[in-house]
């Protein structure tokens, strides 16, 4: 099974809809196996507090006109990743 992770970080940019969507059009076209799509949700704060979930082709039907990203964006400072906070996040 191919699991591929979707994650749109650092703030909103063209295309970002319209990449995601070739991404996923692309593997599901090509894969000779089974695939599963997760999107993280709001950037690497999706990754840290384990906010996903499993899309599937429907998610990224229509996208190509909406502005910003399905997924949403966050900006994470990086330099403190590795600072855990209270919660032990």
């Amino acid at each position: 099974m191919l699991r591929i992770g979707l994650l749109t970080s650092g703030g909103d940019c063209q295309a970002l809809n319209a990449t995601m969507r070739g991404i996923v059009k692309t593997v599901l076209r090509n894969s000779k196996e089974k695939v599963e799509i997760y999107g993280f949700e709001d950037g690497y704060q999706g990754l840290i507090y384990g906010r996903y979930r499993k899309m599937s082709w429907a998610d990224f039907s229509g996208i190509l006109i909406k502005g910003g990203t399905i997924l949403g964006t966050s900006r994470t400072p990086f330099k403190l990743l590795d600072t855990p906070e209270a919660d032990g996040v």
